[in-house]
């Protein structure tokens, strides 16, 4: 089996320094990723698969648009955002990938990956050779039917923020759905979800949403102001999520 490592773009040999040995058995992330709902021997057959878990650097490309699709990656920890690059030199964020999430799946039906990805902080990383995981997958239908899972999942969560950049929302509305999103994400991961880390720059957020960078600063003061939230640099606190989700319906 070809290693996927040697078509990352870098040299990813360094392996995540953990204080713990991680497995998909031990990992506390197993009920948002591929060992979701599978039993111990199914699970044990995915751990075959996984031979690398590297550690990126904080800015590190993990991949580039065009390049040959050899795997899928899994969030340990870190984040990582993938974008594309156009001909008139703009650039559109697609995405914002933090522990638990998978990646990688704009590759499968084309062969080469659709999108860059880098790590927007020091990033650890499961890396799942797709070749393998298709050929277990076939012997394991519980995992099948995880991939196949997550991949409607992701396919749902890009048309809603397709939909998202294509209808009339106003910033604050945009903004509002996103800091929500981060909410729940923090509390899947054993968070209260009312505090969370911003993975991405405003500039970067402004860019997934849709709207100016200028435009984002001020409506993130805006909902500081009313007392929905509170944003020390990245760290932000969600103090009323009742009125969030109202400014996710607001047309002002």
């Amino acid at each position: 089996m070809d290693n996927p490592l040697s078509t990352l773009a870098v040299d990813a040999s360094v392996i995540c320094d953990h204080d713990f040995d991680v497995s998909c058995n031990t990992c506390k992330l197993r009920a948002l990723c591929l060992p979701a709902h599978l039993w111990p021997e199914e699970v044990a057959a995915l751990e075959s698969v996984i031979e690398e878990r590297p550690f990126f650097p904080a800015r590190t490309l993990i991949y580039e648009d065009q390049q040959k699709f050899t795997a899928l990656f899994a969030v340990i920890s870190g984040a990582v955002k993938t974008y594309r690059n156009h001909s008139d030199g703009q650039t559109s964020i697609m995405g914002c990938h933090l522990p638990g999430d998978i990646f990688g799946f704009s590759g499968v039906d084309q062969s080469h990956y659709l999108t860059n990805a880098i790590a927007l902080e020091d990033t650890c990383l499961c890396v799942i050779p797709f070749g393998e995981l298709e050929r277990v997958s076939r012997e394991v239908p519980g995992l099948q039917s995880q991939l196949l899972h997550l991949m409607s999942h992701r396919i749902i969560d890009y048309q809603e923020h397709l939909g998202q950049l294509s209808s009339k929302k106003m910033a604050k509305s945009r903004l509002a759905a996103f800091l929500l999103g981060l909410a729940s994400r923090s509390a899947q991961h054993g968070g209260s979800g009312d505090h969370f880390h911003l993975p991405m720059s405003g500039q970067d957020i402004a860019n997934y949403l849709g709207i100016r960078t200028e435009t984002c600063s001020r409506e993130f003061a805006r909902l500081a102001r009313a007392g929905v939230i509170s944003k020390r640099n990245r760290e932000i606190t969600v103090h009323d999520h009742q009125q969030l989700r109202a400014a996710v319906c607001s047309k002002d």
